[in-house]
């Protein structure tokens, strides 16, 4: 009976790895440590494994290449991600690597990424805990950017949030506002969770203690709003003004989670005679191009979108190069943007 010829499956069962970081250590690629790497080389020859012919050197199969996962959702944000894959790309570009864009509604694995195809992993924006398991199973190295695991210790790159809301929150203050809401839904993504307690901590820190419980009611009742986001997704600037018309008492003034959702809500105040920053002051967060352009020009915050892509592609290749190194997290700084909306 002939016998059957080993595999890859069996070298890393013997071995206690995935699959790809047997191909890496197989292929001498990066991604694997040098113990991995001789031990993988000792079962294969043990078993007799005989490895495929590959294809030439300039074939996408032996391309050096990063994978960059972004959800469905996210690709209609452009004008922010799109800065963040520019940062990716230019990086990338420049150490030799190609980049592929895949995109992800639910738990769909690029085949790139089973097959052992890629170098690296970044997965931009949020991604859910379980889907991030599945992925981590390929051993591919990975990195976060603007995204954050509350489960693992991963390389990730995120921008400064609780810091941004909080600079914000503060500067509202100071030029005199007192009944301060956060417009959006803290528990969207780990961004927008931050941007809230940002807010938070600023009213704990500059109401005086007989003032605190009205505030911090106010600042509560006005930040569940969990369909919020949906209504940006679609657009829906009427069901965005009745969450708006649903505050009981009129703001003096709004943080909103994001840019986008500041200029939707500027413009559907302004279209029932709402002045802005007459009747109420609006502010986002994210510093995208198009708040340069509305009327009135909007107050943000600045988030260093490009310079995140770049970051996320150099803490991946230090990865790449030292695979047993432990998780690096960087938090970029972010800086107030004082427009007419405020």
């Amino acid at each position: 009976m002939k016998r059957k010829a080993a595999t890859m499956q069996d070298i890393a069962r013997q071995v206690g790895v995935s699959v790809n970081a047997v191909s890496l250590a197989l292929k001498d690629r990066p991604g694997v440590s040098d113990d991995t790497r001789q031990r993988v080389r000792e079962i294969a020859q043990k078993i007799g494994y005989k490895a495929k012919k590959t294809p030439p050197p300039e074939t996408p199969q032996t391309r050096k290449s990063i994978c960059v996962l972004l959800r469905h959702r996210f690709f209609r944000d452009f004008r922010f991600y799109g800065r963040i894959l520019l940062g990716i790309e230019e990086t990338a570009k420049q150490a030799g690597y190609d980049v592929q864009i895949s995109s992800f509604g639910g738990e769909e694995v690029p085949a790139s990424v089973q097959e052992g195809r890629v170098s690296g992993l970044i997965v931009l924006g949020t991604i859910d805990d379980k889907f991030l398991a599945r992925l981590r199973e390929y051993g591919v190295p990975l990195v976060l950017a603007d995204h954050q695991s509350s489960v693992y210790a991963l390389n990730c790159v995120v921008s400064d949030n609780f810091f941004g809301a909080y600079g914000m929150a503060m500067h509202l203050f100071r030029k005199g506002y007192t009944r301060i809401g956060f417009f959006g839904d803290p528990n969207y993504t780990p961004s927008t969770r931050d941007r809230y307690f940002g807010v938070l901590k600023a009213i704990q820190d500059h109401v005086c203690p007989g003032d605190m419980n009205a505030a911090l009611a106010y600042l509560t009742r006005f930040s569940t709003r969990g369909m919020i986001e949906k209504y940006v997704v679609e657009q829906n600037v009427a069901r965005i003004f009745e969450l708006y018309e649903d505050i009981p008492e009129t703001p003096e003034a709004l943080i909103c989670s994001n840019d986008e959702l500041a200029i939707l809500l500027m413009q559907v105040l302004q279209k029932h005679d709402i002045a802005v920053p007459g009747d109420v002051a609006v502010a986002g967060f994210d510093d995208i191009e198009t708040g340069s352009m509305v009327t009135p020009t909007l107050t943000t915050v600045h988030v260093r979108k490009k310079l995140m892509g770049q970051r996320a592609v150099e803490c991946l290749l230090r990865r790449l190069d030292d695979p047993d190194a432990p998780p690096e997290k960087h938090i970029m700084s972010v800086t107030l943007v004082e427009r007419e909306s405020v």
